[in-house]
């Protein structure tokens, strides 16, 4: 159970899958595209909830710590909403991927700033990796500890026709669809609770987005 953070670090330490991040993986066809504007337009969303929610209360959201950052698909629009945009990874030829940046090594699971250092954190496309409860909560636990108040997170919901299809064959692709009862426990667990998701399709397709927030949870 131990070692799925290391292989996951492996399985993206490899050029040409870097490579294929950056040139290819989400415009090699339609779907890519669209499934990629979709998502920018998601987390685009809630950042603007956030910063709204933000100035409401008298307070600036300048610090979007993206982790895991990937080859930086996210970063031209994270720039167009904030002051400062750090990018982090676990895999160094993802960073190698990057546009110039301040990009650091990093994983979620020990991440190297201190409490309340950022704003929000974006964690796109990492929880699903994980199969045990004890794995995504570190992951939780770390991202509360280092926001100062907001998430924006992608988890694989188990409610969906290409979740049940995969259990019907028998098809396993390293990836861990959960309940929403499940997510609900382990983030209150976290001292997160949920402020608002998105479906990329619902009852079709397992990937969700979520905006969280950090507090105390009742």
């Amino acid at each position: 159970m131990g070692s799925r953070p290391q292989e996951l670090r492996q399985e993206y330490e490899s050029e040409d899958r870097a490579a294929h991040y950056r040139n290819n993986r989400w415009t090699r066809s339609p779907r890519a595209r669209r499934t990629d504007a979709k998502e920018q337009s998601i987390v685009e969303s809630f950042l603007h909830e956030s910063i709204n929610a933000q100035m409401h209360n008298g307070e600036d959201l300048t610090r979007i710590l993206d982790l895991p950052c990937g080859t930086g698909r996210f970063r031209n629009m994270l720039e167009r909403n904030c002051k400062q945009v750090w990018s982090g990874d676990a895999s160094r030829e993802m960073l190698m991927q990057t546009p110039p940046t301040t990009g650091l090594q990093m994983s979620a699971h020990a991440i190297p700033l201190a409490d309340d250092a950022v704003d929000l954190i974006l964690c796109s496309r990492l929880l699903h990796h994980f199969e045990h409860a004890e794995q995504r909560m570190t992951v939780l636990q770390e991202l509360a500890r280092v926001s100062q108040r907001w998430i924006v997170l992608s988890y694989f919901d188990s409610a969906n026709f290409q979740a049940w299809r995969n259990r019907i064959r028998g098809e396993f692709r390293g990836r861990f669809p959960m309940t929403q009862k499940t997510f609900a426990n382990e983030i209150h667990a976290a001292g997160l609770k949920e402020h608002k998701r998105v479906y990329i399709a619902r009852g079709v397709s397992e990937q969700v987005w979520v905006l969280l927030e950090k507090g105390t949870v009742h």
